[in-house]
């Protein structure tokens, strides 16, 4: 295998340490060990700005790696507001949101012409401050009012990818 195969390898390891995390951080929030899942959380949320950077500094970025690098996201924030949820911190619709946020990222990115959203570009790191906060602080208004932003930030990253869009309508998106 040549050098550079192999080094394809390094952030996509990376990267995997992030989805192994996910259920220990589930698992951890469900069963309230409040600072494991705070230490989980943080080292997960490492491995996303180490896989990003050696991914550059060897100079082996690919699309394929970016997906997976979001799959991965995903995953961690899914599996962290799952177990939010279950332990009664937000409604159950916000994981439906976060799905739904999910897949039209997906089918979007898959158009002729890539939709690009401006907010919704920062969509997951805003999740992974609201995860963060809620580990840290416990008060219910507060959880209150992070899903009141989660609810606005989703709707203003959905009309931003929909101008987008119609800006772009001509272009055709298929």
């Amino acid at each position: 295998m040549p050098k550079k195969s192999i080094h394809i390898l390094i952030p996509s390891g990376i990267t995997s340490i992030r989805i192994i995390l996910a259920p220990i951080l589930f698992f951890t929030v469900i069963n309230n060990f409040i600072l494991y899942s705070i230490c989980i959380f943080v080292l997960a949320v490492a491995t996303d700005a180490i896989d990003g950077y050696v991914s550059r500094k060897l100079d082996i970025s690919t699309s394929k790696g970016a997906y997976f690098d979001v799959v991965a996201d995903f995953i961690l924030i899914l599996s962290a507001f799952s177990g939010l949820v279950i332990t009664g911190l937000y409604p159950f619709w916000l994981i439906i949101i976060i799905v739904f946020m999910f897949l039209q990222f997906i089918i979007t990115s898959k158009f002729r012409i890539p939709v690009y959203d401006p907010i919704g570009k920062y969509y997951g790191s805003f999740l992974f401050i609201v995860i963060f906060i809620s580990l840290i602080v416990i008060n219910p208004i507060l959880y209150f009012l992070l899903t009141i932003l989660i609810v606005i930030y989703t709707v203003i990253s959905i009309t931003s990818r929909f101008l987008f869009m119609l800006k772009n309508k001509d272009d055709k998106f298929e």
